[in-house]
């Protein structure tokens, strides 16, 4: 009889500790994915907008870029990438991750990061320190030069 209230009580225990886990766990939001800091919308193929891009920095070497696949694990590819373009800013780089989807017709570009490299500001949220002034740049200088050299046109959402 002791021994099955034994066992009970470490059962009852378990569950506790498990629970108590799973609360903190959520509470600290230890896997939180955060919502994209902007989203754009680019009528084409996001191999399209690959090759307007890869013409835009041989143009301006002060910009770099890097298209990869979204999950490289996925036995079957299905078109989704990740990209991330680096300006050159004085004397520090200033990187800008998208989570690129799309079809023939239409990609969605989703910024995910913006990050000063040579400095400490930047993040994955647009209350991150800098990220509101960082977007700013990007969408007044980049975007307004892509626009009028490659009449590539990315729409906010």
């Amino acid at each position: 009889m002791y021994k099955a209230i034994k066992v009970i009580a470490i059962v009852i225990g378990g569950i506790l500790v498990a629970l108590a886990g799973k609360c903190v766990y959520m509470i600290l939001c230890i896997s939180c994915t955060f919502p994209p800091i902007k989203e754009y919308q680019y009528q084409g193929s996001i191999d399209q907008l690959g090759r307007s891009i890869q013409k835009f920095t041989l143009s301006n070497p002060g910009v770099t870029y890097k298209f990869s696949r979204r999950d490289s694990s996925a036995r079957v590819d299905n078109g989704d990438r990740d990209l991330v373009i680096g300006i050159k800013k004085d004397t520090s780089i200033i990187s800008y991750e998208f989570v690129c989807e799309g079809s023939k017709n239409k990609t969605e570009l989703k910024l995910v990061g913006a990050h000063g490299r040579n400095d400490a500001y930047g993040g994955y949220t647009i209350n991150a320190p800098g990220v509101k002034d960082l977007l700013n740049n990007f969408e007044n200088s980049f975007l307004v030069r892509l626009e009028r050299e490659e009449h590539v046109i990315l729409k906010p959402e």
